[in-house]
């Protein structure tokens, strides 16, 4: 019996706790459970849901990325600076491209950086840590010295409202729920891709092997610097996408725009299953995770709780996660479930597929 539920359970886990939440904030406040605060939840999720995709695939692997938070404050400030005029009150760069024109760089841009912060921890061997923190911080200098202080706004060209169209309109009507933005469709996507790819394709599966055994992955014919040089292109271009979506939606940008966001992008991976160590967890308790911060947040300030408070709760639920996430192994053995090197139930079942140079 246990070695048939408990598995099941435990990979599940984080859709227990986000019922058990629901249920808590639906008898704390009669705003809870009503569309607006739904809607809410979900455009809460969008950004935060574009970001912990990014950092799954580079967590399966066995690597993170720290430098996501800059990469999506970049993006999203280079954008809107592109469109908009020099000077009082929008404080652009002058160019006034067109939307589409300035979406181009900050995509391949993100790409590009991503694939460097690669390179320098597969090519030149530098760890990882380090590396992801100094982009961080020197992706968060340009910001400041492009902006020079100054906040960048959108202004009421016509660029810049088509810019705006991935984090600010709405795609089409849902019975009680009313208006879905398109950030949110577009976030839902990613998610079904992503799932897609890491759990039904050669190169999800290549990903769980290098992170469970990076050694026996390469045994197997996996190139492990070139598969994790890829993930953190994704990742960057992720977190570019996201920057350009909430440029969008708030309409300015600051140089200190993401700052601290990471870690809240760590919390929503970590609590959706997905391990730390590598080679574990599923891009669905991943989106579970982020629905559950997202949760939380708004659930909080409907009761009006102190954003203070709600830092700190958050940082309880990191520690809570990662009491699971370190128990997870120990329930395993006791319910008589064998995990191999615990790459758990929530990865691909099927042999990694060599990958051609």
């Amino acid at each position: 019996m246990l070695r048939r539920y408990v598995p099941a359970i435990l990979d599940n886990l984080i859709w227990f706790i986000l019922i058990g939440v629901i249920v808590f904030f639906t008898t704390q406040t009669d705003k809870f459970l009503t569309p607006a605060a739904f809607r809410n939840i979900l455009a809460a999720s969008a950004v935060l849901g574009l970001l912990v995709i990014g950092q799954t695939f580079v967590l399966i692997t066995g690597n993170f990325d720290l430098s996501a938070e800059s990469m999506l404050g970049l993006a999203a400030l280079v954008g809107l600076w592109l469109i908009v005029p020099e000077g009082t009150p929008t404080w652009g760069g002058g160019m006034e491209w067109g939307a589409a024109a300035s979406v181009v760089p900050i995509l391949v841009g993100g790409a590009l950086i991503g694939w460097l912060i690669g390179a320098m921890i597969t090519i030149g061997r530098m760890n990882n840590f380090i590396v992801t923190l100094a982009m961080l911080i020197v992706l968060r200098g340009l910001m400041l010295r492009i902006t020079e202080g100054q906040t960048v706004f959108s202004g009421d060209s016509p660029a810049a409202e088509t810019f705006s169209t991935l984090g600010h309109d709405e795609l089409f009507t849902l019975p009680w729920l009313g208006k879905v933005p398109i950030s949110v469709v577009a976030m839902l996507a990613t998610f079904a891709v992503a799932y897609l790819v890491l759990q039904h394709r050669p190169f999800g599966r290549e990903l769980y092997a290098i992170g469970g055994n990076r050694e026996a992955a390469r045994a197997s014919g996996i190139n492990p610097e070139r598969r994790i040089r890829q993930v953190y292109l994704i990742s960057a271009l992720l977190a570019a996408f996201a920057g350009w979506m909430l440029a969008g939606r708030v309409g300015s940008v600051q140089g200190t725009l993401g700052e601290g966001y990471i870690f809240t992008v760590f919390a929503a991976a970590v609590i959706g299953g997905i391990s730390l160590s590598g080679g574990r967890g599923s891009v669905i308790g991943a989106l579970g995770g982020v629905l559950l911060l997202s949760s939380i947040n708004v659930g909080l300030n409907l009761m009006r709780v102190s954003v203070f408070w709600i830092e700190a709760i958050q940082g309880v639920i990191i520690l809570v996660a990662m009491f699971i996430d370190a128990q997870k192994g120990r329930l395993f053995r006791l319910a008589g479930v064998n995990t191999g090197n615990s790459s758990a139930s929530t990865a691909p079942r099927e042999a990694p597929a060599p990958a051609a140079d």
